[in-house]
């Protein structure tokens, strides 16, 4: 590693504010030489990861210990000892492997329909044993089916079933979300990053989500879908969920209701339920 690779890693691994670190590292880390393939790391929460050197997700890792890690640790406020995680586009499994090691005695279910990206995801949250962490190698859609998907090369958490793309294209196997969730007694917290596939599978799983009622889903949308007039927003409603906006400031990341579609102007947005009870630190993010 060179020592300008060295300042800027020591730059990002010491960034003194709860955000912003990302964005510094967009701007830098593509003019690092990292290296190439599969290299193993150390997170800044201690626990080993695999990582792609030359993909997006894999140099914010190596440079700073963490990817988007605000946004994650919103959603383990709302986590309790035990808890059953569902990870929707789980990519190499960072989020899955935080929730783990911040939630003892969790268990997580990890979907990712990316061959290579999935074989990444079972070493890494392989650490945590066979009965703490499994995968399921496909998409969650609204139907069974074999359906394209675009890869990026660059960034593979960006590769997706419904976004153009001049990456190459790969069949994948697709598994309906409410016959998946059907199989399960209980959800806790859940994670949706499916790159524009959003709405497909929230409105084939609101019977799920009203059944189960995890205690908080957190998503990304794009548009006004969060919005009370928006699709994804009808599923939420109808199961029983109120919609925040992640937004965040250098400082802080807060939790904003969602009353309009002005409000929408968030990457991360987290549905929490109406009925289940919250944890003191969930109630505490949302002023309650």
């Amino acid at each position: 590693m060179n020592a300008r690779t060295s300042i800027l890693r020591s730059i990002a691994s010491n960034w003194p504010f709860e955000n912003g670190s990302g964005r510094f590292l967009d701007s830098v880390a593509s003019q690092c030489d990292l290296g190439r393939g599969e290299v193993d790391c150390l997170t800044s929460d201690g626990f080993k990861m695999r990582v792609f050197a030359d993909d997006l997700i894999g140099r914010h890792i190596l440079m700073s210990g963490k990817f988007d890690r605000s946004t994650v640790a919103a959603l383990a406020d709302f986590a309790e000892r035990g808890d059953v995680i569902l990870d929707v586009g789980a990519n190499i499994g960072y989020v899955s492997c935080l929730l783990l090691t911040l939630i003892p005695d969790s268990v997580a279910y990890c979907v990712e329909p990316q061959p290579d990206v999935a074989a990444l995801l079972r070493r890494n949250v392989g650490q945590f044993g066979e009965a703490r962490a499994h995968v399921l190698e496909a998409a969650l859609s609204d139907e069974d089916a074999e359906l394209p998907m675009r890869i990026d090369d660059q960034n593979r958490g960006r590769s997706s079933l419904d976004r153009p793309s001049e990456g190459r294209t790969i069949m994948i196997p697709a598994v309906s979300t409410d016959r998946y969730l059907a199989g399960f007694e209980r959800v806790d917290l859940v994670k949706i990053d499916v790159e524009g596939h959003e709405v497909r599978l929230f409105e084939n799983a609101s019977a799920q989500l009203a059944r189960l009622q995890p205690r908080a889903v957190l998503f990304e949308s794009e548009g006004a879908e969060a919005a009370p007039a928006g699709r994804i927003a009808a599923v939420l409603d109808g199961a029983g969920y109120d919609v925040f906006g992640l937004k965040k400031s250098l400082l802080a990341t807060t939790l904003r209701p969602i009353r309009s579609a002005e409000d929408c102007d968030c990457n991360d947005y987290i549905a929490v339920s109406r009925s289940r009870a919250l944890p003191a630190k969930a109630r505490a993010r949302l002023g309650r």
